[in-house]
């Protein structure tokens, strides 16, 4: 099997695209939102001025874009990046009026011009002059619900991580949510898995593993250097039919591009451990506070190559954290056992991004981009914080290419866009000392006490005192996507109203290699304690695992989507979005996959049992020719806006739309997987044969310490797989949305409410296909003997179907006011505010591997309030301008706090899932709050000789160090199966875990020139 078919299968579409280049006009712009629209209407005095032509310049590029005016008196230009554009119009008859204005990410802003024969440029400013700054154009006649991140905003506002996508959760419905392993993002009550991300209209999408972005699961590092983003978009409600594979919400960027300056910086952030403060837990347990210190630094640089033509832009940046884990025994009376290998010792994660950009303006027609990203990053993890060694860490190394190449053509009256990516994301976790076998030592417990002497069982272990030796798995995972898109848009479109018509185009060649060597490395456990019992020596291992190898996957993956788009302006009050989406993938679950044979004759035995009792049914599930791939997923879209008074003050707006997301191929993989993946056992015993519970041990040998002496001892045993099994028609996850709200501008501040509601279906899990409804297990694989080896068929004892009946529903109202900061005020601030109940259905996870051994399906499983939901949620930011040049910026995050899940302690009464709230405590005076961190950033510039500046930050996270708790004890009694004893637990609902951060304070510099 060769890892090269999809390089293969692009040489085959390289011919492809050449053509399809020529006939194009070559390359692409953002087809998924990094591109912005300006429209309007030209007037002569209360005329309607019809023809003409209406130019946009780029004031720092130089970039042009033109568009006819329309005999109704109207014009489009789209396809405009994000910025500040001087806009001129002259009319047939030569009267020109000018006017400049600053457009944000994917925003339709309207701009209505007036002739006349003397017409000059606004604010006098000549049109060879280069306007650095604009007026801001809001977009109040949109049904999407949408926030716009500014440049401003990632530069000024307060973080540690460099990461773009905290501020993310400046959208109302958003939450970031950071551990000291990764750094997630969900929306709208769904987990992250249903959030997609573009930059520079390249998908982000994580097509195999969690996290929902790739290369962000199990990952402290960032996705892009944030020095590269220019600003980004977060839609969370009724996005446009461009938009694909999310469910929750969209975030959509656009890259910065040089200028027709030479710019650029260098910047350097430090935060040392003494700048970070203990979490109340370890500091109760008297514990020294852990080692954290973080180091990053990098810089940008962009400028012309050809004045008005030719860009590049560049930017770098690193990231050293070192964390310090502490390796320490729960049973200190074994510590001489272990003195040499407890202490403390380093951590180490390590990041390289790098990002390089090309922009052509080849004529006032055309305009080429080129772009290229890398990422890698090394981090040591998985030991200490107890009792596992160093020797047993793990390597979780990430890798990330991205290349993207576009193209606009702008023709009379149509924009084409054009664009083609390639993505190669690659995670690689490993044992960092594969080739030691790997040591666990434990304690044993008597397994009948009210019997004489000691009753050794192999299953009654006390405890763990210490793990040593090498990691047990391996893992080698990529994706690849080779992806075309071609967008068309129609501008002047006249027809009861003037409509811009955009259809599109994609299809993408996707790879997935999955290589999963779990536990590949030999385990082996000993008693510690040397019981005489069992072998009365601690160097005796009592049992050792291993699974045998299986071979790696690869799956080739052909999607294909279309779209149109109709943006249909009725009036000048009145517009309507229609949008009607289709996506395809031929291969997303296992579609050219056979069930073995051996695993069709184990279900065959075990439905004809009597004992069995059908949940589903089996041939389902069971495909012999491949499976059919999913047709259905047509997704219509509507929205409407109405400008009340036609001044674009008051608006209404609604919208409702149907959005598919898709199965993680990590899901669907364990069908080929499991069956194959055999786990064996060795029992050891002083004479072998029946002892401490297993029927069939075997008397210790020190050769089996050996590798060769291990292979001929395991060569010997037959593993156990387990069986999984995919619907052969499982549909995407599927999202309904629905939205109604209004925005209204107060002088320079836009607000905006909203009502929203979205009902989810077809989240996936593994249900078990062998249990009653009460979920007990009827009959099981090895009850069955193999014709074959005419031993029992070698599966463990639950079968697994993929269930697709989990359902969720989410309401929320969100409020958002927001007044971008402007140097000529000096502030800004914006405020999210979201009241939100969520419910679900089916298994607690919210990954690719979502189980439920508590309920035989989902039909059967309560519904309970969604975990990651809370009811009130408020994100506040703001940048104010202080004396001495000194400039604040802050984020407050306030939550009513997530549901935790109640255990009664009584036999046979329900788990109340997710069904109770934290305590809140006193944020302001009548405002009282489970979850409070304020974020301030203090930033000084300096200038400097030459008219550079340098800029001296400190970042202050969670300034008050409010204890923001994450866990809680959900035991509700004590004693509950005694009805005599019984009572209320006084430590139920107790926080037992933190969130980070912790009160953190980092230093930084920025050199700009």
């Amino acid at each position: 099997m060769t890892r090269m078919t999809l390089r293969n299968r692009a040489l085959c579409a390289a011919s492809a695209l050449a053509v399809a280049t020529t006939l194009l006009g070559a390359g692409a712009a953002a087809a998924q939102g990094s591109t912005s629209t300006l429209r309007g209407t030209v007037y002569e005095g209360q005329a309607i001025e019809p023809g003409g032509t209406v130019v946009a310049r780029d004031t720092a590029t130089g970039y042009t874009t033109r568009a006819r005016v329309s005999d109704a008196g109207t014009y489009t230009l789209s396809g405009l990046r994000p910025g500040t554009y001087q806009v001129t119009v002259t009319s047939a008859d030569g009267q020109t009026a000018t006017d400049t204005v600053t457009l944000s990410l994917g925003q339709v802003g309207t701009l209505d011009l007036a002739v006349s024969a003397t017409s000059a440029a606004a604010d006098g400013t000549s049109l060879d002059d280069i306007v650095v700054t604009g007026r801001r154009i809001f977009e109040v006649r949109t049904s999407e619900v949408a926030t716009n991140v500014s440049r401003q905003q990632i530069a000024d506002l307060p973080q540690i991580s460099r990461n773009f996508l905290n501020f993310a959760a400046l959208a109302p419905g958003v939450v970031v949510q950071e551990s000291d392993s990764e750094r997630t993002i969900s929306a709208g009550g769904q987990p992250s898995l249903a959030v997609n991300v573009f930059i520079d209209g390249q998908s982000q999408k994580s097509t195999i593993l969690d996290g929902g972005i790739a290369g962000q699961d199990d990952s402290r590092g960032n996705p892009f250097p944030q020095s590269a983003v220019q600003e980004f978009r977060v839609l969370t409600q009724n996005f446009k039919a461009e938009y694909e594979q999310a469910s929750s919400a969209i975030i959509t960027s656009v890259t910065r591009s040089g200028t027709n300056e030479l710019t650029g910086d260098l910047f350097v952030y430090y935060q040392p451990s003494d700048f970070i403060a203990q979490d109340v837990f370890s500091e109760r347990r008297g514990q020294e506070k852990p080692r954290l210190d973080r180091l990053q630094y990098g810089g940008s640089l962009g400028g012309p190559i050809i004045d008005d033509r030719l860009h590049y832009f560049l930017s770098y940046e690193r990231k050293d954290e070192t964390r310090e884990r502490q390796v320490f025994l729960n049973r200190p009376e074994y510590t001489s056992q272990f003195a040499d290998r407890l202490g403390t010792f380093e951590a180490p994660f390590e990041q390289d991004l790098y990002f390089g950009k090309l922009s052509w303006q080849v004529d006032d027609r055309q305009r080429i981009d080129l772009s290229a990203t890398y990422r890698i990053e090394q981090d040591l993890r998985d030991f200490g914080n107890g009792s596992t060694d160093i020797s047993r860490a793990n390597e979780v190394n990430g890798e990330t290419l991205s290349v993207v190449l576009k193209h606009q053509f702008q023709g009379d009256g149509f924009l084409n866009e054009f664009s083609v990516d390639y993505l190669n994301s690659v995670y690689n976790p490993r044992a960092a000392n594969f080739s030691e076998t790997g040591r666990t030592f434990v304690v044993y417990r008597d397994a009948n006490a009210t019997t004489p002497g000691f009753q050794f069982d192999y299953g009654q272990v006390e405890a763990t005192v210490f793990n040593q030796g090498g990691g047990t798995n391996n893992q080698d995972i990529e994706q690849q996507s080779l992806t075309f898109r071609n967008d068309l848009t129609f501008n002047t479109i006249d027809w009861m109203g003037s409509h811009t018509l955009k259809l599109g185009v994609k299809y993408s060649m996707q790879e997935y290699f999955v290589n999963k060597q779990f536990n590949r490395n030999p385990q082996f456990v000993y008693d510690i304690a040397a019981n005489p019992a069992i072998f009365g020596n601690a160097a005796i291992p009592t049992r050792v695992s291993l699974n045998l190898p299986v071979e790696a996957t690869i799956a080739e993956n052909n999607v294909f989507g279309m779209y149109i788009q109709d943006d249909w302006q009725i009036t000048d009050k009145l517009e309507l979005n229609l949008g009607l989406r289709w996506d395809y993938e031929d291969n997303a679950v296992n579609n050219d996959y056979r069930t073995p044979q051996v695993v069709q004759d184990v279900l065959a035995l075990m439905v004809a049992n009597p004992a069995y009792v059908a949940q589903v049914d089996y041939r389902d599930y069971v495909t012999t020719d491949g499976r059919d791939a999913y047709k259905d997923a047509w997704q219509p879209r509507i929205g409407m806006s109405y400008d009340v008074f036609g001044d674009e003050r008051t608006v209404l707006f609604a919208g409702a739309g149907r959005y598919f997301d898709r199965i993680a191929f990590n899901f669907a993989f364990d069908e080929r997987y499991k069956p194959f993946q055999l786990s064996r056992t060795i029992y050891f015993s002083p004479n072998g044969g029946a002892f401490g519970g297993q029927a069939n041990t075997v008397a210790w040998n020190p050769t089996y310490a050996t590798a060769a002496g291990l292979d001929t001892l395991l060569g010997g045993t037959q593993g156990r797989g387990e069986i999984f099994l995919v619907k052969n028609d499982a549909p995407p996850p599927r999202t309904d949305q629905f939205n109604i709200g209004i925005r209204q501008k107060f002088w320079d501040i836009q607000t905006a409410l909203t009502f929203s509601y979205a009902k989810t279906e077809n989240e996936f899990q593994w249900s078990r296909l062998n249990v009653n409804n009460t979920n007990g297990i009827t009959v099981r694989p090895s009850q069955f003997t193999n014709p074959a080896t005419n031993q029992p068929y070698a599966f463990n004892d639950s079968v697994f179907y993929s269930d697709h009946n989990r359902e969720r529903e989410y309401k929320a109202m969100y409020l958002t006011v927001d007044r971008p900061y402007t140097e000529a005020s000096g502030y800004g601030f914006s405020l999210a505010y979201t009241l939100a109940e969520g419910e679900q259905n089916g298994s607690r996870g919210d990954g690719t591997g979502n189980f439920d051994f508590d309920y035989a399906t989902v039909a059967l499983s309560p519904t309970f309030n969604a975990p990651g939901v809370e009811r009130h949620r408020i994100v506040a930011s703001g940048t104010m301008r202080l004396p001495y040049e000194f400039r604040l910026s802050s984020i407050i995050t306030l939550g009513s706090g997530r549901p935790f899940t109640g255990f009664t302690g009584i036999n046979g009464t329900p788990i109340e899932w997710f069904a109770y709230y934290p305590d809140r405590k006193a944020f302001l005076p009548g405002l009282n709050f489970a979850y409070r961190q304020v974020d301030l950033r203090l930033t000084r510039p300096i200038a400097m000789p030459g008219g550079t500046q340098l800029e001296l930050t400190l970042d202050a996270i969670n300034v008050f160090n409010f204890r923001n708790y994450s866990g809680y004890n959900q035991t509700i009694n004590t004693n509950g199966n005694n009805p005599a004893l019984r009572e209320r637990n006084a430590l139920f609902g107790a926080p037992t875990a933190q969130f980070v951060p912790t009160q953190s304070f980092q230093l930084g510099m920025r050199y700009v020139f």
